[in-house]
């Protein structure tokens, strides 16, 4: 979406995107209530936001460390361009361990966070998806053992 497109967004519409954000679970009264705004005007808002795109998806976030590991796994290509790099990107979008997937700059050119039941399971899937691919210069692995910060809200 380029700047022209984006919806105008007021004051309003930010405090509703910064409380449901916090919690989407809460009843309608009371993010309403919080955001400051009449249930009608917050129900009126809150579907022009999902209609315009500014509120993608409402998901439910699960503890991953309950459900077993995380890596981050940061990947160097042989040739960052062309149709090697479309055909990985095309698989690790399609890849259910893989939650997270950036293009970046710098020493590696994707970094991808992969979940997995365990490190045996997470050894495998890196040998198979990763390590034999002739696409692959270099990759390194980091185990996540601690979460310092983990937000998925975005500023409003």
């Amino acid at each position: 979406m380029s700047a022209i497109d984006q919806p105008m967004l007021d004051a309003a519409d930010r405090r509703i995107l910064a409380e449901v954000q916090r919690d989407f679970g809460r009843s309608p009264d009371a993010i309403a209530e919080a955001a400051g705004l009449s249930v009608s005007s917050y129900r009126r808002r809150l579907k022009r936001l999902r209609q315009s795109g500014v509120i993608a998806r409402e998901v439910a976030l699960v503890e991953a460390g309950r459900l077993g590991i995380e890596v981050i796994v940061m990947v160097s290509l042989v040739d960052e361009r062309g149709p090697e790099y479309d055909r990985l990107k095309r698989r690790w979008r399609a890849s259910p361990a893989v939650t997270q997937c950036y293009s970046v700059t710098g020493e590696a050119d994707l970094v991808l966070h992969v979940h997995m039941p365990d490190m045996a399971s997470f050894e495998a899937w890196i040998e198979e998806s990763i390590i034999q691919d002739e696409a692959v210069k270099r990759c390194t692995s980091h185990v996540v053992y601690s979460r310092v910060k983990f937000e998925t809200a975005v500023p409003v």
